[in-house]
């Protein structure tokens, strides 16, 4: 997934991106790949498995720029 574009649903600032180290890894399962979940605004970064990828931002409650995409 591209890490500029907006992810629809989502807040516009929220971007995924897979984990560059697990991407082609095959010994790594499908769900426990790593994504990489950034707010650029904010400067804030989370390294989560996929299937544990946050719905939205966490800190969306607090971010003055958030703006959810539909």
């Amino acid at each position: 997934m591209d890490a500029y574009t907006p992810i629809k649903g989502k807040c516009r600032f929220w971007r995924e991106a897979p984990e560059m180290d697990d991407l082609y890894n095959t010994a790594i399962k499908k769900d426990d790949k790593r994504v990489v979940c950034t707010c650029f605004v904010e400067g804030d970064m989370w390294v989560v498995p996929t299937k544990d990828t946050p719905s939205d931002c966490p800190k969306h409650r607090m971010c003055r720029y958030y703006i959810k995409t539909g």
